[in-house]
């Protein structure tokens, strides 16, 4: 391992990083070691009153980030956005990414409705008063 490698965050930790910025809860990522490294991030998107879609960010060491959305009731997941990996992303950017890429869809970020917690909310909502 060189010194580089020795300073890169783990997988976990990255995945914990990305969900804070995007307001969700370490229990909304996943991580892999061993032949398959790389993590995911599970939330949903809604728009309107419209049921939320799911989404999965991925990331795999290397090749970067990809945004993958529900593709029906299949179950299947479709690449919607891509991110790649130009040495290592700051958690900020992917967030912007993430945000970026729901808000071209027409949607807005929201955590799962099958993950305990409360529903979150796009970074720029968090800080401002309720209505």
């Amino acid at each position: 391992m060189t010194g580089a490698e020795a300073n890169e965050p783990s997988t976990a930790t990255r995945m914990w990083a990305v969900a804070a910025e995007l307001g969700l809860q370490p229990e909304d990522t996943r991580s892999h070691t061993g032949d398959f490294a790389g993590g995911q991030i599970r939330f949903a998107g809604r728009a309107g009153e419209r049921e939320p879609s799911d989404y999965l960010l991925r990331w795999t060491p290397g090749e970067g980030w990809e945004l993958a959305a529900d593709a029906g009731p299949s179950g299947a997941m479709r690449v919607a956005a891509a991110l790649p990996d130009a040495g290592g992303q700051p958690p900020e950017a992917v967030a912007d990414f993430v945000l970026t890429a729901l808000t071209e869809r027409g949607e807005r970020l929201v955590r799962r409705s099958d993950e305990p917690g409360p529903e979150t909310l796009p970074r720029e909502e968090k800080n401002q008063p309720a209505v």
